[in-house]
This record gives structure tokens, sequence and C-alpha cells, in this order.
């Protein structure tokens, strides 16, 4: 089953809230650790990875969906990338430069 661009926006925005949640402008994660934060279904894996690696394949940099992949690392070893370098950009949404007082 394919990603529809409506659920690309849906995992985009999980992701986006991930690092805002955190406090993160750059971070090495897995579609497991968003899947377990939001609480959401273990299935979700699987369409959020297929997102990920959409992003990463296709190296898409758009502000509107707040984040871009800037590298990743295969998991033990496989040549499967598992792990994403992920930077969040200014498109986020909730996303503030603005030092914290």
């Amino acid at each position: 089953m394919r990603t529809t661009s409506t659920q690309r926006y849906h995992h985009a925005s999980l992701i986006c809230e991930y690092l805002l949640r955190h406090k993160l402008m750059r971070a090495d994660v897995t579609a497991r650790d968003i899947v377990q934060f939001h609480q959401l279904p273990g299935k979700a894996v699987y369409s959020i990875s297929a997102t990920l690696n959409f992003f990463y394949n296709n190296r898409i940099r758009d502000s509107r969906f707040g984040f871009y992949i800037a590298g990743s690392r295969p998991f033990k070893k496989s040549d499967y990338p598992h792990h994403y370098v992920v930077h969040l950009m200014e498109g986020c949404p909730g996303f503030d430069l603005s030092p914290v007082t």
C-alpha cells in the first residue's frame, strides 16, 4: 500500500512534534521512536518508516513539511537505513527561534 500525500503531511507533523517536544533541532531517530512517543499502534512503524525513507531517497527539503533528513545509518549489518538524521526547519508548526526566557 502506498503512502498518500495526506498521510505524508500527517507523518511529517508527528515527526516535527517529536522533535519540538524533545526540544531538538537535530536528532538521530527511528520510526519506532516516533511511534512509541505518540503511543501509536505497532503497525504504524511501517508507514512512518516509508515516509522517512521517501523523504531521504527523494532528498526533499520543503519547508511545508518542517524538517529534512540529512543522512541515515544502517541498523546493524543490513543496508536498509533505520536511523535517520532529522533536522528541524523554520516551517515546522510550533517552531520558534526566539530565546526562551
